[in-house]
């Protein structure tokens, strides 16, 4: 791969429920805090909006701006972690929300625009597949997924 270009992280899933319930998983506050370790979303979702994730103790933890939001089909947006020592560049996130009969595929990209220390990498490498299991969980059974609150 050449330097300039920066491999995407894609995670895909499969989900028995549907596409409007995804996306409400996706952009509730009801729904992330049981999922996300804890966090509570915040926007309008309308394209050009901020969004917000705040911790259980209502620190800011991820912001960002609404690129996207095709409901139920699509969202993305830039995606911009608070209180690192070291800023993070901006990324993109995406989620994909396909119907394919009775379940739903649900595809998400992280996109970094420029090469990143494979250190911050690997944290969303650990957190997606997690966060991901956690709403599959929720949506499938109703019940969240026993993982650990997000710190604070």
């Amino acid at each position: 791969m050449p330097a300039e270009m920066t491999p995407d992280t894609i995670y895909i899933t499969y989900i028995n429920t549907t596409p409007e319930k995804v996306w409400e998983a996706l952009t509730s506050a009801a729904f992330t805090t049981q999922y996300f370790f804890g966090m509570r979303i915040e926007s309008d979702w309308r394209p050009g909006s901020p969004w917000v994730l705040y911790a259980p103790n209502g620190k800011r933890t991820v912001h960002g701006t609404v690129i996207d939001a095709d409901r139920p089909r699509r969202l993305k947006v830039i995606w911009a972690v608070d209180g690192l020592a070291e800023p993070l560049p901006d990324c993109d996130v995406t989620y994909d929300i396909e119907p394919m009969g009775v379940v739903v595929k649900l595809t998400m990209t992280e996109h970094h625009p420029a090469p990143l220390d494979p250190k911050w990498l690997e944290g969303g490498r650990q957190g997606w597949p997690k966060i991901l299991s956690g709403l599959k969980t929720l949506l499938e059974t109703g019940k969240p997924l026993p993982m650990p609150k997000a710190p604070g």
